[in-house]
């Protein structure tokens, strides 16, 4: 995972940095959308299996598609195709 920053970490403070906050005043926490410890387990034993793939995982969270790699990379892309995750989805639910 290189830096020893572990993924989590990055995409909380990637956000908070492109928002001009704290990661600690970003609603909702992190955890209410992915398992953080989870996702740092994920890439860091993606990470250490040798191969030549590269893992994605991806998710929505807070307006952003967050991609983060099995190198441990993360790349934010703001309003893409993935529903946002706070829940504002231009997709109507019908209850029929």
């Amino acid at each position: 995972m290189g830096t020893g920053v572990p993924p989590s970490h990055k995409v909380l403070a990637q956000i908070a940095s492109s928002e001009g906050v704290s990661p600690t005043d970003l609603e909702p926490p992190l955890h209410d959308v992915i398992d953080p410890e989870a996702l740092d387990r994920l890439v860091d034993s993606c990470g250490r299996a040798s191969s030549d793939r590269v893992v994605t995982i991806e998710f929505p969270y807070r307006g952003y598609t967050v991609r983060v790699d099995s190198t441990g990379a993360v790349d934010l892309t703001v309003g893409d195709h993935l529903p946002d995750s706070t829940g504002d989805s231009t997709e109507e639910s019908h209850g029929d």
